[in-house]
């Protein structure tokens, strides 16, 4: 929409001067028995108040998102790059607040993710039957108790500068000496109404004092999670709380590396009150809170994503597992988008997200969720050369052109075979074929080896042990593989949209990214691709490169091994072959290995998440390993969908010979509800539950809807 059908006649408008988060008051007068409804935005997040009742429990709203062009923008600044982009809005009921006569809205506006782009701004269009009442110049403003902001390191809060609680989002406040608003710039944007689930307190957590030092009380969570600290103090003094992922008994303190900064004071005005954050999170398992407060209580924050899966199984490194991934994907995924970790960057890096796409939306309620990011990935391709950002929403970072920008394929793909719905694809495949003729103008003799001048052009990432480029697995490698599996689903895409006059092209440039892994790479003495450095074979193999020696040599390589040996990519990529090619044991191994590096270590150190790194973590909440967890549910518990099927319309039964495994349980919601197993080897029993509308088979024989208990 543009900014007159969203807003129609309504203003943007500022404060006068300078200030981090200003608190906007607007007056209104309606009948008894009026409805209304608020059209409204606050760049970048805002909280919404009638007559001092918080209309929604929405929180770091609205969605993050390109706003809108600025002048500091790096990829338009270096490279001339045109991105698209838009504001997302909210919409409320406003009618349960309503009270008849005057009215007071009051919006409290932060910087959230929009400090790039430009000062706080608010615009509002309030309907009624017979009217509109809009944000205009009437407004007044007042600076907010929030001094300082930094989206990932905290905020700082001067509580003393009036009295708070002086009843100014009421009818009968004085507002007098609050100051006239300026119109604001109208943001150079697309407008649309917010369709993706938004933060919101999802449940509560009692803090477990630890310890304690001269000024300051340590506390522990029992687990690593996003949200807020809320304390209580009544006295006029300053407190500080402090988040950390790790606590040091013999310091006593929450070391640096892992507390990321990330410390919210307040200067307190002797009022009884609690504090919480307001504009940006925490996240953390410890806190170190001034004595003089009284650590409450900590309110858990994310999307809300709920669970639509459970799983569990006789190994206790596979439970901890997706335990550890649900709780890791739960802490990433703040504002719309799936982030890189929840402290540190907390970007949306197309590398991280493309990986654990399918695991989110097989184990949790995020459809709406990626079908925004989605448009993120979209509205981020350069319009001139195709080229894909490493992050959506788009802020500088580092990545590749394979494991990163193939994304604008592999999302959409994804989304379409979990929810069964092709209307990604119908949008999003001309800019997949855009990002081919990208690829290809960073291609040498058919290998891509090239991204964007000066910038990163990774391959694999994050893989264990010392990074030499000779033990490396070759980036030009890692990024044709992607090339290939990208051009595959393209093919398989157009198929299903009916653009099967593209298939021709595709199929001879896959033909010729193939042919140019095998003639780089392939060793036809060992069978071996890239020596099967950090998995190499698995990447080959994966797209129908090899013989019957590559993968066979893989699986020897993992039983050689004491520790993962592969990256980000690889541990998602090594177990699907060696569970497709029938070395179960051997994928079973990479995913349960307990020395260091492995899962098993991370469990055996008390991690809750997973880690950034398999050897010395940087962050302790990364969810770019967690992509493999989606294989205990297609080949542990044997679920998975048919090749020609989408949306788990069509499914087989047919899990992995795993004697080891004694025991597994778990189960899956789909569009026509869920499916269940349970496999007991003791007793030699497997028992599935099919919904109705679902078709299913079991060693090629139909499964009924309802239970059907099978004899081993």
């Amino acid at each position: 929409m543009t900014q007159y059908e969203m807003f129609k006649n309504a203003l943007w408008v500022q404060a006068s001067h300078d200030c981090v988060s200003p608190t906007f008051r607007g007056t209104f007068r309606t009948r008894k028995g009026e409805t209304a409804q608020i059209t409204v935005c606050g760049l970048g997040f805002f909280a919404l108040y009638i007559n001092g009742e918080p209309v929604t429990e929405d929180r770091f709203v609205p969605a993050n998102s390109h706003y809108h062009p600025y002048a500091d923008c790096f990829c338009a600044r270096e490279f001339g790059e045109e991105m698209a982009c838009r504001i997302y809005c909210m919409q409320y009921d406003l009618t349960p607040y309503l009270a008849d006569g005057e009215n007071v809205l009051t919006a409290e506006v932060g910087p959230g993710w929009y400090f790039r782009y430009g000062s706080c701004k608010l615009c509002y269009r309030i309907r009624f039957a017979d009217r509109d009442v809009v944000s205009d110049l009437s407004l007044r403003w007042r600076e907010g108790p929030l001094d300082e902001f930094a989206l990932t390191h905290g905020e700082k809060f001067d509580y003393t500068k009036y009295n708070y609680n002086d009843g100014f989002m009421m009818p009968d406040y004085d507002a007098g000496g609050w100051k006239c608003v300026s119109q604001a710039e109208t943001p150079d944007s697309r407008f649309f109404v917010q369709d993706c689930p938004a933060d919101r307190v999802i449940r509560t957590i009692v803090p477990q004092k630890i310890a304690e030092s001269a000024d300051t009380v340590f506390y522990d969570l029992g687990e690593n999670v996003t949200g807020w600290p809320v304390v209580h103090c009544a006295q006029r003094r300053e407190i500080t709380v402090a988040a950390g992922e790790v606590f040091d008994p013999e310091t006593v303190s929450l070391p640096e590396k892992w507390a990321h900064r990330q410390v919210t004071s307040y200067k307190c005005d002797g009022t009884e009150r609690e504090y919480h954050p307001q504009f940006t999170w925490t996240a953390g398992r410890y806190y170190a809170v001034s004595r003089g407060a009284e650590f409450v209580r900590f309110e858990v924050i994310h999307a809300d994503t709920p669970h639509r899966s459970a799983f569990s199984c006789s190994d206790e490194t596979l439970n901890w597992l997706y335990d550890a991934y649900i709780r890791t994907q739960l802490c990433n995924m703040h504002a719309g988008i799936p982030s890189d970790c929840p402290h540190l960057e907390r970007r949306g890096y197309t590398g991280d997200g493309q990986l654990t796409c399918e695991t989110a939306m097989l184990t949790l309620s995020c459809r709406e969720f990626y079908r925004k990011w989605m448009r993120d990935i979209s509205d981020c391709q350069d319009r001139k050369s195709g080229h894909v950002q490493y992050t959506a929403p788009y802020v500088q970072s580092g990545g590749g052109p394979g494991g990163w920008g193939c994304a604008i394929v592999e999302v959409p793909y994804v989304y379409y075979r979990t929810y069964g719905d092709p209307e990604p694809l119908y949008l999003y495949f001309p800019q997949m074929l855009r990002y081919f003729d990208y690829l290809n103008a960073h291609s040498e003799k058919d290998l891509v080896v090239s991204d964007q001048p000066g910038q990163w052009c990774l391959g694999e990432w994050c893989t264990p042990g010392k990074k030499t480029l000779d033990l490396d697995i070759p980036n030009p490698f890692v990024n044709n593989y992607f090339f290939v599996k990208s051009l595959d689903r393209a093919m398989e895409i157009a198929r299903v949209i009916g653009e099967q006059s593209h298939i021709p092209a595709l199929q001879a440039m896959r033909q010729r990214k193939a042919d140019a892994l095998v003639q780089n790479y392939f060793d036809p003495e060992t069978g071996d691709f890239a020596g099967d450095r950090h998995g190499a074979n698995a990447f080959a193999a994966d797209i129908g490169l090899g013989d019957e020696r590559t993968v066979r040599r893989l699986a020897e390589h993992v039983d050689d091994l004491q520790g993962v040996n592969v990256g980000i990519f690889g541990i998602d990529i090594v177990p699907r072959v060696l569970f497709e090619r029938g070395y179960a044991a051997q994928a079973l191994r990479m995913l349960t290995f307990q020395k260091q590096p492995s899962f098993g270590y991370m469990k055996a150190c008390g991690a809750t998440t997973l880690w950034e790194e398999w050897d010395d973590p940087r962050s302790m909440s990364h969810p770019m390993y967690g992509a493999p967890i989606r294989y205990l549910f297609y080949y542990i518990l044997g679920i998975r969908q048919t090749a020609d099927a989408c949306g788990y319309k069509k499914i087989v039964i047919d899990p992995a010979d795993l004697p080891q495994i004694s025991f597994a349980r778990g189960q899956i919601e789909t569009a026509n509800g869920v499916i269940a197993v349970e496999i007991d080897r003791k007793n030699g029993t497997l028992t599935v539950q099919i919904p109705q509308g679902v078709e299913a088979a079991y060693k090629n024989k139909p499964l009924c809807a309802g239970e059907n208990r099978i004899k081993l």
